[in-house]
């Protein structure tokens, strides 16, 4: 990843940045969806330079970094066109360079929620009729050392196929070598790094 584009959300007293956060998502995957290969890959990592994941604070900040191999594969993309309708609300810079000095690398992945331990415990009677297991031994068994809650940072999308709204979890982990194998159509890989500066 040697080019990228940082989007700054601008967020006001009446538009909160969750919002934002949301359509701006929305887009940026509607654009990658556009690019992807037979594979469902694309070439496009994304990163968030404020990412936060401790017990003081947790979230996203205001700032996405799109990185591409070639200033061709950035300007393909074409961030300004899928983004046009929100530009009261975001900065784009143009096409940069990525610093020779920079900080590592990261793997920013997505992350799901589990199923709570009753929603399992359902669907393990269902495919087990025949068992001798009650309702509550199975709750049990699913309540045991299982976290039932994601408390990574996460946007807020809806599903363009059935217009479910569901949290995407995103996971950062800092990596020592630089790893390209495709991202998926929300920039994001638990394989593939992008750089840190």
């Amino acid at each position: 990843m040697k080019y990228y584009q940082e989007v700054t959300l601008l967020s006001s007293y009446d538009i909160p940045l969750s919002f934002i956060w949301s359509k701006v998502y929305q887009q940026l995957h509607l654009g990658l969806v556009e690019q992807q290969d037979d594979n469902g890959n694309v070439p496009y990592g994304v990163s968030f330079p404020q990412y936060q994941h401790d017990k003081k604070k947790i979230g996203l900040g205001e700032k996405v970094r799109v990185f591409a191999s070639s200033e061709e594969e950035l300007v393909k993309l074409g961030l300004k066109k899928w983004l046009d309708r929100l530009m009261d609300y975001v900065h784009i810079t143009g096409i940069r360079a990525v610093p020779e000095k920079i900080t590592g690398y990261s793997t920013y992945r997505r992350m799901r929620q589990e199923n709570g331990a009753d929603s399992k415990a359902r669907r393990f009677l269902m495919r087990h009729k025949d068992g001798d297991m009650g309702y509550d031994q199975t709750v049990a068994m699913f309540s045991l050392n299982k976290r039932d809650f994601c408390d990574f940072p996460y946007v807020k999308q809806k599903s363009l196929t059935n217009n479910n709204q569901f949290r995407l979890y995103i996971e950062k982990k800092s990596c020592e070598e630089n790893v390209c194998d495709g991202f998926g159509t929300y920039g994001l890989s638990p394989v593939s790094t992008v750089p840190e500066f």
